[in-house]
C-alpha cells in the first residue's frame, strides 16, 4: 500500500456504535448529563420496543447508566453517558473524521 494512503481498515470502527440506532442514542445522550427515555424516544425517533433494545446492549456494553424510579407513582428511565460511552464515541468520532478529511 502507498504510504499516501490513510488506514481505512473498518475493522477500527466501534460495531456497537456504528449502527445508526445506538450512534443516535449515544449522540443525543452525549449533548445533557441525563435524559428521559420519553425524551430520547422523540429525539431519535424510535419506537419504545427498539429504543429498549438498543439501551439494553448499550448499557451491558458499559457504555450508558439507566436508572429506573418512580416519580409521582409513574416510572421514570433516565440514561446517561459512562465514562467509557464518551470514550468510545469520541474515539469513533475521531476516526470518522480524520477518514473524511479530503
Amino acid at each position: 500500500m502507498n504510504s499516501k494512503y490513510k488506514n481505512f481498515n473498518h475493522k477500527r470502527l466501534d460495531s456497537l456504535i456504528h449502527n445508526r440506532l445506538r450512534l443516535a442514542i449515544l449522540s443525543a445522550v452525549a449533548h445533557s448529563d441525563e435524559v428521559d427515555f420519553m425524551s430520547l424516544k422523540n429525539a431519535v425517533k424510535t419506537t419504545d420496543g427498539n429504543l429498549s433494545i438498543q439501551l439494553k446492549k448499550l448499557e451491558e456494553s458499559g457504555f450508558l447508566t439507566i436508572n429506573k424510579s418512580r416519580q409521582s407513582g409513574r416510572a421514570q428511565t433516565n440514561m446517561a453517558l459512562t465514562n467509557k460511552g464518551y470514550t468510545a464515541l469520541m474515539t469513533y468520532k475521531e476516526l470518522l473524521l480524520s477518514w473524511l478529511d479530503v
